[in-house]
């Protein structure tokens, strides 16, 4: 239980960075699986297990930031959601495991439709008394 502890001292934007960084080296892995690139530095399943590895820490890094975004929690919530789907998608297209394409798709709508769903139908919406109540103090 003592590891838990020291991650409420770190800041948010910590976790961010870190998911950057390793959302970068699942994205280098990407270009090493999907185009062939850099197959003579690194072996195919050695890149396949370090793409998974990366990005699955990306993604649980920004999931536990992902309130202290500039976006509203509803909008990270869907954003990151269609992520997940689309990260178990790729992982399915390469371990060829079955319905890899249709998983993919599915992460790609919810990402993208998370972009036009209006903000008032994701975050609840302030009276203006509150408004006014928070001016005055």
């Amino acid at each position: 239980m003592t590891g838990f502890r020291y991650l409420s001292y770190l800041d948010p934007m910590d976790f961010k960075k870190y998911a950057g960084v390793a959302f970068a080296i699942a994205f280098l892995m990407a270009i090493v699986l999907f185009t062939g690139t850099g197959r003579s530095y690194i072996s195919m399943g050695t890149a396949k297990i370090i793409f998974m590895i990366a990005g699955a820490l990306g993604l649980f890094l920004n999931l536990i930031s992902f309130k202290s975004g500039q976006h509203s929690q509803g909008f990270n919530f869907f954003y990151w959601a269609g992520s997940i789907i689309l990260f178990a998608g790729l992982t399915f297209l390469l371990m060829r495991w079955p319905y890899g394409y249709y998983i993919i798709v599915t992460g790609l709508v919810i990402v993208g439709v998370s972009f036009f769903i209006p903000e008032r139908f994701i975050s609840p919406k302030q009276e203006d008394s509150d408004l006014l109540d928070d001016m005055n103090h």
